[in-house]
């Protein structure tokens, strides 16, 4: 990234700062969301967003590009893992 972007190590680290920033915060109300509208629904929702601002990345330009799309991705891939233990609890019995 350093020599396609300028983009050195501590901006990077920064971007992967953001990343998890964007998923602690957008964690819990990802998952009050999926209750609202259904796992099957939600879980929709993260896996299209997600591939949207993973596909987005491909564009950055620069090191803004490149910290608003970590925190976007962040926010995207925010709730999908207890999502889907949530998704799976619904398949099997209560017994």
């Amino acid at each position: 990234m350093k020599a396609d972007l300028g983009i050195g190590a501590a901006a990077y680290g920064l971007g992967s700062g953001l990343f998890f920033i964007g998923y602690a915060l957008f964690e819990v109300p990802s998952n009050v969301l999926m209750q609202k509208y259904g796992a099957r629904a939600w879980l929709t929702r993260i896996m299209g967003t997600w591939g949207v601002v993973a596909a987005a990345m491909a564009f950055v330009s620069s090191e803004t590009s490149f910290y608003v799309l970590r925190f976007l991705l962040g926010v995207a891939e925010a709730g999908f893992f207890p999502g889907v233990v949530f998704y799976f609890t619904q398949w099997l019995p209560q017994k």
